[in-house]
């Protein structure tokens, strides 16, 4: 079964609240009959109004998401100093405004050059030794 999202301390707070919005009270043990078809249906309503809390809390955090991916986004982007950010192999996945800007390049066709391409033989060789020492770590 998938893991639910919420965390586990806030199910019972969003199962107080469900059962307060719903306005019959739950009856612990009744008879057959009507009474057990209108516990069911206090059950599902408030597993109902749960399963709503639970979609405003994850909108809630997905909103806070985007709004902490910007803002990093905003200080990667515009930095003064040049950040590439590299796949394993030292291809390029990232490159910011200021990088391009060093290398006298627009920042899409940076994307997938390997960075040594842009050093000289000798510095790509260090370069290549510290990546590979960097992974086998």
């Amino acid at each position: 079964m998938a893991q639910n999202p919420v965390k586990v301390g806030s199910r019972s707070r969003l199962r107080r609240a469900a059962e307060a919005q719903v306005s019959m009270p739950s009856r612990a043990a009744e008879p057959k009959g009507e009474s057990d078809a209108l516990r069911l249906l206090h059950e599902l309503e408030v597993h109902r109004i749960e399963l709503e809390m639970q979609n405003e809390e994850l909108r809630h955090a997905q909103h806070e998401l985007e709004d902490s991916r910007d803002r990093y986004w905003a200080l990667y982007d515009e930095a003064p100093v040049g950040y590439l950010t590299l796949d394993a192999g030292g291809y390029i996945l990232e490159a910011n405004l200021t990088a391009a800007a060093m290398l006298g390049l627009e920042r899409g066709s940076m994307i997938g050059l390997p960075l040594a391409s842009f050093m000289t033989p000798a510095d790509a060789q260090v370069f290549e030794r510290h990546r590979q020492a960097v992974f086998r770590r």
